[in-house]
């Protein structure tokens, strides 16, 4: 199962939910790939933090469309201190990559569709989750192409966290209806929600009004662990 965590907007927890949702599928025994598909290099970051890690390729080199031989799982996949997860880190200079994507797209748009399964050929995952840049171009799209399932965050602290929410919505649609027949749209997960705030509870209520029944029931909490982990680059359950 791939799983594409998504958001034209920055700052809504994509990264967060993407790499706790990793360390907790692990501990629960699913063997879990987390590809870093942000330049910004964050996954890479919470995940690798503090560690040694050598990898032969990253992202940049599954989605340079100048390569096209040595797609191997064994040189991209990163273990990390989690248990049964997994990292594709990147590095980034892959924002170098917009121009040489873009100038060979629509092909480019099936570029991770068409390498993953090689990688996947030689380290069998469960689970594996895709953590996007905040935008809903190009590189959301290439995810997108290869994804079963798209979740989308939205940030209860945000007033502006549901505007271009239906652009996100239409471009999975998008997806689905002329690359990606397979693509499903799980679930909206509001997160950063203090209910004790007026807004909070506008964005909430907004949600379940307009999108009944394509939202997770779970609501993630305002919570000082969670802010500590990131500022750590750590997951939550490393600050117990």
């Amino acid at each position: 199962m791939i799983v594409s965590v998504g958001n034209n907007k920055g700052g809504v927890g994509k990264t967060s939910i993407t790499c706790n949702l990793a360390a907790a599928l692990g501990r629960l025994g699913a063997k879990v790939l987390v590809l870093d598909m942000d330049s910004q290099c964050n996954a890479t970051s919470i995940l690798l933090s503090g560690e040694s890690h050598i990898a032969t390729h990253t992202m940049y080199d599954l989605l340079d469309p100048d390569i096209r031989e040595g797609i191997h799982g064994d040189t991209f996949v990163v273990s990390t201190r989690h248990p049964n997860v997994s990292c594709i880190p990147n590095i980034e200079e892959s924002s170098a990559l917009d121009i040489p994507l873009g100038r060979s797209s629509p092909d480019s748009f099936r570029i991770l569709q068409q390498r993953l399964p090689h990688v996947l050929s030689s380290k069998p995952f469960d689970v594996v989750l895709i953590d996007n840049p905040p935008s809903i171009g190009l590189w959301l799209t290439i995810s997108l192409a290869a994804s079963d399932f798209a979740i989308v965050p939205i940030d209860a602290a945000s007033g502006y966290s549901l505007d271009g929410l239906r652009k996100v919505l239409d471009l999975i649609d998008t997806i689905r209806e002329n690359i990606n027949p397979a693509l499903r749209f799980l679930r909206l997960v509001v997160n950063r929600a203090d209910q004790r705030t007026l807004i909070a509870r506008h964005v909430i209520e907004r949600i379940r009004t307009e999108f009944s029944g394509q939202y997770f029931e779970t609501i993630i909490p305002m919570a000082t662990l969670v802010q500590q982990a990131e500022y750590l680059h750590r997951t939550v359950f490393e600050q117990r």
